[in-house]
């Protein structure tokens, strides 16, 4: 694990000092200064991430959308000398940059109506996955996305994971009584992401989401307006199988599953599961992500129907470090569920 560090460190070392190295062709500016300059925002992601140094957590996220692209400029100038042509590609991610801030804050209401050859009670479900609530995000941040909640009038709220993103608690305690805003006929529940394990407060900041009225499940199966509502610890965690969960529900009923990863599709199609909603992808977040994320997830954004499974992946109506979408979609989910029986 340490080997696997120290070589993907080296690798992201030497790709910086290619970036810096053609960008100091581009300029004419002190070398020292440049370099130390260099040096500082190459390392900002992970000395912010680390807790190291305060105050890095912009820096660090717009330099690793920036690093993303100047890499792979920079390789391209390996071949290309064209300082025209450079030049251009630099400016072109600054533009990009920009555009991406400014999309990353447009939050798209993404609807879906849906059948499930089922006896219930229509329902109208608010889904939300990868809100990441931290301290980088704007003050207004939950407000605005409670109010965009509420004005879809939901009878239910799902949050599929990756919720909460950060060491400070503090962070989640200042939004507790925002997060009480959230009006649902029947509730606001969740489940667990991959970020809310790394943030290091698991039981505090659940026992937050609780004071919020907002419900995390963990390997639970509560019913909820004549459905059985299924909430899964993350995919990289241990887990009961859905064989295990699903023991004493009645088939008959409908069956809603929350899994923060879209994964193990084929286990809840083989345990009945009706409708499986999951996110954590963001669809790559920023292009050309998307194409590996495709190719890593049988369904990695949208809808997918796998024999009497249906699946929603949202794309996030957050981001993660860099606030920059370039090519994705920060949304609601906004589902219209139909009971045909």
């Amino acid at each position: 694990m340490r080997l696997g560090f120290v070589a993907i460190l080296l690798l992201y070392t030497l790709l910086n000092w290619l970036v810096g190295r053609q960008i100091l062709e581009l300029l004419r500016v002190n070398k020292i200064a440049f370099w130390l300059i260099i040096l500082v925002l190459a390392y900002s992601p992970l000395l912010a991430r680390l807790g190291w140094v305060k105050g890095l957590d912009h820096l660090g996220n717009f330099w690793l959308v920036f690093f993303y692209y100047a890499a792979i400029v920079a390789f391209v100038g390996l071949f290309i000398k064209n300082k025209p042509f450079i030049m251009g590609c630099y400016v072109l991610i600054l533009l990009a940059i920009i555009y991406g801030v400014v999309h990353a804050k447009d939050i798209k209401i993404q609807p879906y109506e849906i059948a499930i050859p089922k006896k219930a009670k229509d329902l109208h479900v608010v889904l939300l996955s990868d809100v990441h609530i931290d301290s980088a995000k704007s003050k207004n941040y939950v407000d605005k996305m409670v109010r965009d909640i509420n004005a879809l009038k939901p009878d239910l709220v799902l949050l599929a994971g990756d919720t909460f993103d950060d060491r400070d608690i503090n962070t989640l305690k200042k939004e507790k009584v925002t997060l009480q805003g959230i009006q649902a006929t029947y509730g606001v529940y969740g489940v667990l992401g991959n970020h809310e394990y790394y943030s290091g407060n698991l039981d505090e900041m659940i026992n937050i989401f609780r004071e919020a009225n907002i419900r995390i499940l963990r390997d639970e199966v509560i019913e909820v307006a004549g459905v059985y509502l299924v909430g899964r610890e993350d995919f990289r965690k241990k887990r009961k199988s859905l064989k295990e969960l699903l023991q004493n529900v009645d088939p008959s009923k409908p069956i809603i599953l929350l899994d923060h990863q879209p994964v193990a599709l084929d286990e809840a199609r083989d345990n009945g599961v009706d409708l499986q909603l999951s996110g954590h992808t963001h669809r790559g977040q920023f292009f050309p992500n998307q194409l590996i994320t495709k190719r890593i997830y049988e369904v990695d954004y949208g809808y997918l129907a796998k024999d009497n499974l249906q699946v929603i992946v949202s794309s996030g109506y957050g981001t993660w470090g860099p606030p920059v979408r370039i090519g994705t979609q920060s949304e609601i989910v906004d589902i219209k569920i139909k009971f045909t029986q």
